[in-house]
């Protein structure tokens, strides 16, 4: 089990290039013990991009095999998270090679399935609405 979270910003999604595979994804990890899927979310765009955001809007909830570099594949369940992106420079930290933002309507070429699943969603999902005074 994992969660993972797009922040998005005038229609784009800030998206990652894995170290373990080189694909593009958005940002998600595995949940460590005693956390919540959103503070799985909140950790993982913390390492991944030095990010951090308020509120988390559930997005979908996906089921899908993932493959580590080493052949295992495991089954995998993930809750992707939406949030506003928070202002600040991204970085590219943790297991990233990149960090990056790119247009909802133009899926990075070299995708997971998973990723594929994500960027649907997101295309499907209403925009995030700005709060007050925001």
């Amino acid at each position: 089990m994992g969660a993972g979270v797009a922040v998005l910003k005038e229609g784009q999604v800030l998206r990652i290039r894995r170290g373990d595979n080189g694909l593009w994804d958005v940002l998600s990890g595995d949940s460590e013990s005693g956390e919540t899927l959103q503070d799985t979310a909140r950790r993982e765009l913390a390492e991944e991009t030095g990010l951090s955001v308020g509120v988390l809007r559930s997005l979908a909830v996906f089921q899908h095999p993932h493959t580590y570099p080493d052949g295992h594949v495991v089954e995998w369940e993930e809750r992707v998270f939406t949030a506003e992106h928070p202002g600040g420079e991204v970085r590219a930290g943790d297991d990233a090679l990149e960090a990056g933002w790119a247009p909802l309507n133009a899926l990075p070429c070299i995708v997971s399935n998973a990723t594929a699943s994500d960027f649907a969603a997101l295309r499907q999902s209403p925009p995030l609405r700005q709060h007050a005074g925001a």
